[in-house]
């Protein structure tokens, strides 16, 4: 291999590492001020006992999926998670702007946890779409039936993409070579 094509094939590797830095930094910095917002308006909103009460006896035309459910019983704990968690891919996205070791291995982690999510979702989709409205045998409302099992199928490749692209990335950062970027302190 010549200098320049080493030289090529390192630019590569660092605009990888770049870009998924600035993508890190964006999209947890943008996240994290929407949880940070959402919170504050949530408070706002039900501030007083009541509007909570009223929320609790409020019932739905059909059964909820288990992960709605989850929020709907827990909304303010969803959006602390919400806030930490993209706090978390903000941060880790400035540490591997920054070349740190820690951030590199919070990067891959942060990837295979949310391929391991949308592997989930891609086996049960039931956990966020709600079953079909059926009442002894029969459906009642045809065109939300028919929403529904768009709805899973959809949710099925979506996951499937993110999953994967999730584990690609994950794969990709331990590969020896981008390794060596953050090869000044030892990773793990």
């Amino acid at each position: 291999m010549t200098a320049a094509e080493s030289h090529m094939t390192e630019n590569k590797r660092s605009v990888l590492v770049l870009g998924a830095a600035w993508a890190f930094v964006l999209m947890g910095g943008y996240h994290a001020a929407r949880a940070a917002y959402s919170n504050f308006t949530l408070a706002v909103m039900f501030e007083s006992p009541a509007a909570m009460l009223s929320l609790a006896n409020s019932t739905a035309p059909v059964e909820l999926p288990p992960l709605a459910r989850l929020a709907v019983d827990h909304i303010r704990l969803l959006f602390g998670f919400y806030f930490l968690l993209s706090l978390a891919v903000f941060v880790t996205g400035a540490g591997l702007l920054l070349k740190k070791a820690w951030a590199l291995s919070a990067f891959i982690w942060l990837c295979y946890i949310g391929a391991a999510s949308c592997f989930i979702v891609l086996l049960f989709p039931g956990l966020a779409v709600p079953k079909p409205y059926i009442y002894g045998g029969v459906a009642l409302t045809p065109e939300f039936n028919a929403a529904v099992a768009r709805a899973k199928i959809a949710l099925r490749v979506i996951a499937a993409l993110f999953g994967g692209g999730a584990f690609w990335f994950g794969r990709r950062f331990e590969r020896p070579d981008i390794r060596n970027e953050f090869a000044k302190v030892k990773i793990r």
